[in-house]
């Protein structure tokens, strides 16, 4: 699924070594920020969790897990949805949301396209081909704020972490409680394995076990004289 700040691009080397601490032990896989699930959806268990707290999201996900999706979004169909989200099922505003929306990005702008591409189309149909496997018609997606996570329920796991990275414009606004983050990656890795990615985490308890430059739209001083480059990486609890 097209979604902002999406790890398909990656996957191909991150999956493997997210697959690598999963064993015969391990009693399941959580992703804590799902996003357009486009990791958890490579990732082999029999018992997989995505969690994020966007309602319209999760919905979207579940509903095309079993459901036929339209096959494109009108211009004007983005602007009555954007404006009366409630009068529509929270699956079909995360549709026009998410697909209907230039960049996957929220409701910023239409994704209009031209004589020869249909944005909307395009996004559509990833999804489309996405929810037609198994390894992702077995995902439980849940609405949930990763703080509200059971810790007595989730043990023997692997989780991985994919937040809203910290000094960028991934997302509107600066709420994200990075200090409660920290914190709970270190409480919720005494009974489990703890994998996130982000361009920095705090040295003093996080080391980095994968690193690649690779070029992003996202963060402070992106624009036209900067080369986007960036460092990914990918930490584990010390």
């Amino acid at each position: 699924m097209q979604y902002m700040g999406s790890k398909n691009r990656l996957s191909k080397e991150l999956a493997p070594i997210i697959q690598s601490y999963i064993n015969e032990d391990t009693k399941g896989y959580l992703e804590s920020f799902v996003g357009g699930a486009n990791m958890i959806d490579k990732i082999i268990h029999h018992n997989k969790i995505g969690l994020d707290i966007n309602k319209y999201l999760i919905a979207l996900l579940r509903y095309s897990q079993q459901n036929e999706l339209p096959i494109t979004i009108s211009e004007e169909e983005h602007k009555n949805v954007r404006n009366n989200k409630d009068d529509y099922d929270d699956w079909y505003v995360g549709l026009v949301g998410f697909c209907g929306s230039f960049g996957a990005k929220w409701f910023e702008g239409f994704a209009r396209g031209n004589d020869l591409r249909n944005r909307p189309k395009e996004a559509i149909n990833n999804i489309k081909k996405q929810s037609k496997s198994k390894n992702f018609k077995d995902i439980k997606f849940r609405c949930m704020n990763f703080l509200d996570i059971p810790k007595d329920k989730i043990k023997d796991y692997v989780i991985y972490c994919d937040p809203p990275y910290k000094n960028t414009t991934k997302y509107k606004g600066n709420g994200f409680p990075y200090e409660e983050f920290y914190k709970w990656c270190i409480e919720m890795a005494k009974d489990n394995i703890v994998l996130i990615s982000e361009y920095t985490m705090p040295d003093d308890k996080f080391k980095c076990i994968w690193q690649k430059e690779h070029f992003t739209s996202m963060g402070s001083g992106v624009n036209k004289n900067n080369n986007r480059k960036k460092i990914e990486k990918l930490f584990i609890i010390k």
